[in-house]
């Protein structure tokens, strides 16, 4: 195609390509590689992996580009290909210990072998033992996965457990075990390799403010100096984690994801601090973010930027470690790692949430705005009341409604949305999408959220009705706040029976998110009402300075009188015309707070109240 002028003309030009090499016809997973399966009666090698992850590229470089793995899989496999952040809910079923996760399945979808990247050598050896196997003790494998599926009938089949499971000593155990994992040389709350623990960082911050405990917040604050290294030092945001326990030896993948925790961490510390270092981290996660996973059109937050820059075929590699250690100007000249720009509804709603809650303490409005942008359209374009929240778009069509996941993070954006603006939609949005996560994906049995609304035609092991720890730890949180907001009483009721299942169930509880739940649950949250004209600059300095103290799990809500009577559950609040906010407990409210910089005695004179014992409920 030429351009000239203003015209453009079109020319076909035949290409014969005399050097085509053979590469593997992977499928999809879906009904067709399923059918193909069994109909050839072959086993499915299903390679799980990710546009971000280094050790997938260089699997496909070398194992996946060897003739006699080619030949191998295309003849005798049915080779299948999935993206874990486009398919979460096959990686929480076929994942195991991190990308690639290399599984050989029986044609009807249950794993039979899982390794994660491998040689060509190992990938050989692998694949003829297995089919070796298969040929020879097939009904024993076949029975073997029979019995599989009659103790998943079992488990769903049995009673829910009886009693109060729910006990404040959970907290005390939660902080000692943190106490125990902590690393008191480099920081962080295991050996190697190094992760970031976000929910840790929290729950030290949290518990040691309320419990006046300066050891525990000295371990949260210690974690967040000590981590820096994974902090590209030229463009800003967190790499993906480190081999060595000194934080040191990095996967150099920034995720969306890891930038919107840490965001919140270094936030919080400097709200609690007033430390500028922890005001500079912020603000350099959001420089890189905005510079590298924002869409300046859209306005909508990119997934992921690679560790490497790999240049067209053919053309120079460079790793991350070599290309991180650059000036900008010499990184420029080489290229920029590849973003996968494709937009991805629980991240996105992630990333707005951590704007939210970072544009009152570092005064930066533009955030605040791209976050509700990016909140408003996504609901509008993905939201479906039958079947929830799309969790992304391809090609311009949406896929794989309904997940949990996508569902906490964006009912959780949504309410601090609300919290930010007073805006009645935002809560209006986040209880629709709380009754459509509850038909789609309540187990009202047992207790608990599924994952994934299952179906009679389900895959595989998505046949496994699974209702994961993490997310439904945070569920209770998103369906706690909804209650103290709303006070209905059916979200509390809807948040205890889910933190009942959970601490009941024979899965190994994430230690640190464990105790921040259950601690929000027994403890009673600081209620800042806000009383005024939604564009009067003083009530909006008022909630502002509301929403920027840091005091954890505050609730925040902004009443304009224009439209009804300021009343949040049984109180009523007095309004003569002047903006006012009141700072509440259960049990008492401060006196009227008409200027912003007193709001921070009338939060002490209630923390002060909240700072005795966890109360039981």
């Amino acid at each position: 195609m030429f351009l000239l002028g203003n015209s453009v003309y079109a020319e076909t030009i035949t290409v014969v390509d005399t050097d085509v090499r053979p590469s593997i016809q992977w499928y999809e997973w879906g009904s067709e590689s399923f059918r193909q399966a069994q109909a050839e009666d072959k086993l499915i090698l299903l390679d799980l992996t990710a546009v971000w992850c280094h050790a997938c590229h260089v699997m496909d470089q070398a194992t996946y580009a060897n003739p006699r793995i080619i030949q191998l899989l295309n003849d005798n496999f049915i080779p299948v290909r999935v993206d874990t952040d486009q398919r979460p809910d096959l990686q929480a079923r076929y994942r195991a210990g991190g990308w690639p996760t290399t599984n050989l399945l029986l044609p009807t979808g249950e794993i039979l072998f899982q390794a994660n990247a491998l040689e060509p050598e190992e990938m050989e050896e692998l694949l003829l033992e297995m089919q070796s196997l298969y040929s020879t003790d097939k009904a024993a494998l076949l029975n073997q996965a029979s019995r599989l599926w009659n103790r998943v009938k079992e488990k769903v089949e049995a009673s829910p457990s009886k009693g109060n499971a729910l006990q404040v000593s959970m907290v005390k155990q939660s902080v000692e075990i943190m106490r125990a994992q902590f690393d008191a040389v480099n920081g962080g709350f295991r050996n190697a390799p190094k992760f970031f623990e976000p929910e840790a960082i929290q729950m030290a911050f949290a518990h040691g403010f309320f419990e006046n405990d300066p050891e525990l917040l000295k371990m949260g604050l210690q974690t967040l100096e000590k981590q820096l290294p994974l902090l590209d030092p030229v463009w800003g945001g967190f790499y993906r984690y480190a081999e060595q326990a000194d934080w040191t030896q990095p996967h150099f993948e920034k995720m969306l994801t890891i930038q919107a925790r840490n965001l919140r961490n270094y936030v919080e510390a400097f709200q609690l601090t007033g430390d500028l270092q922890f005001k500079r981290v912020a603000e350099a996660l959001i420089e890189y973010v905005s510079r590298f996973l924002t869409d300046p059109q859209a306005r909508l937050f990119y997934e992921s930027q690679d560790a490497d820059v790999r240049g067209p075929e053919g053309g120079p590699f460079v790793s991350g470690a070599e290309y991180y250690a650059l000036s900008e100007r010499k990184r420029l000249a080489i290229g920029i790692p590849g973003v996968d720009q494709r937009i991805f509804t629980g991240s996105n709603a992630l990333m707005a949430w951590a704007y939210l809650h970072a544009f009152p303490v570092l005064g930066k409005t533009e955030i605040r705005d791209i976050a509700l942008q990016a909140l408003t359209q996504l609901y509008e374009k993905r939201f479906d009341v039958k079947r929830g929240l799309a969790h992304v778009e391809v090609e311009g069509e949406l896929g794989l409604y309904g997940l949990l996941s996508d569902h906490i993070l964006f009912g959780q954006a949504l309410l601090e949305a609300f919290s930010a603006t007073g805006q009645p939609r935002f809560l209006q949005n986040a209880e629709v999408l709380a009754e459509v996560n509850q038909q789609l994906l309540q187990d009202s049995v047992n207790g608990g959220f599924f994952d994934h609304p299952g179906t009679s035609d389900s895959l595989g092991l998505l046949k496994l009705p699974t209702k994961p720890v993490t997310e439904n730890f945070q569920a209770a949180l998103w369906y706690l706040t909804l209650f103290h907001l709303t006070g209905k009483p059916e979200y509390q009721s809807i948040a205890e029976r889910t933190l009942q299942f959970i601490v009941t169930s024979p899965e190994p509880l994430p230690v640190a998110l464990a105790g921040l739940a259950i601690d929000q649950w027994f403890r009673i949250p600081v209620h800042i009402a806000v009383v005024g004209g939604s564009f009067d600059p003083m009530a909006q300095a008022l909630l502002l300075k509301g929403r920027e103290l840091y005091c954890p799990g505050k609730i925040v809500r902004w009443f304009d009188p224009r439209e009804g009577q300021p009343k949040w559950g049984e109180i009523v609040f007095p309004y003569d015309g002047r903006p006012v906010a009141f700072v509440c407990t259960d049990r008492m409210c401060s006196a009227p707070v008409f200027q912003a910089e007193a709001m921070k005695e009338s939060i002490a004179e209630m923390l002060a109240v909240l700072k005795e014992p966890v109360h039981q409920k």
